[in-house]
């Protein structure tokens, strides 16, 4: 029933509005475009499931009604959209319900603005992808790496990693550290770092196991 929407009757729709909703229902990426002075919301399937509970009631409501939670957060960047500014953020976070509960998301998007026949701006459209699990991911990956960062700093055992090329130090523990002594390791190539190893074969066990792939222990 389109009586109670902003955009009315889809026989009434102009153009341009016509194009891109064709565009968009043709596409398989989240996408939305809000028109008129209300920002009447359509919207195609694959984004109905970032809205969840709120599809399908969202389909011709008001932008600001449906996503009223997070209004102050995007309001800026849909003013300097609907002002002739394309927008583009990467993992913004915002604090959705979409279920029924709060919870936090995460979104990559671009908002631009589309033109009427006159040249006027006259609504906006949004490609979207929630890069929630992504964002997750990635943290954990880093908590991750930290904690067995520090329990390699803490190791008793003399304890250093070189990465390729060039055996490059990335990690040195604290009991490698006092075993070289007080000096820059971190970043720097074996053979600058440690220059009075160089003529004693060490480099070139180093070479050995990288071209290898075989440990080598003495």
């Amino acid at each position: 029933d389109w009586s109670a929407s902003p955009l009315g009757a889809p026989a009434g729709w102009p153009q341009p509005l016509r194009t891109v909703v064709d565009l968009m229902l043709q596409s398989r990426f989240p996408m939305f475009v809000a028109w008129g002075a209300e920002l009447g919301f359509l919207y195609n399937d694959a984004y109905a499931e970032i809205l969840g509970a709120k599809h399908p009631s969202a389909l011709g409501s008001r932008f600001r009604d449906i996503w009223s939670e997070i209004w102050s957060d995007i309001s800026p960047l849909i003013d300097a959209a609907m002002a002739g500014h394309a927008i583009y953020r990467e993992d913004l976070p915002l604090v959705m319900n979409r279920s029924g509960f709060d919870e936090q998301t995460w979104f990559t998007f671009s908002y631009s603005p589309v033109r009427d026949e006159a040249g006027a701006i006259a609504g906006m459209y949004c490609a979207v992808k929630e890069t929630t699990s992504e964002v997750l991911n990635e943290r954990a990956r880093l908590e991750e790496n930290e904690r067995l960062t520090s329990l390699f700093a803490q190791a008793p055992s003399v304890m250093a990693v070189v990465r390729e090329p060039g055996h490059v130090f990335e990690l040195a523990n604290t009991a490698y550290q006092t075993l070289v002594g007080p000096r820059e390791l971190l970043g720097r190539p074996y053979r600058e770092a440690l220059p009075e190893l160089e003529r004693q074969g060490f480099v070139e066990l180093l070479d050995q196991v990288c071209a290898t792939g075989e440990p080598y222990r003495a």
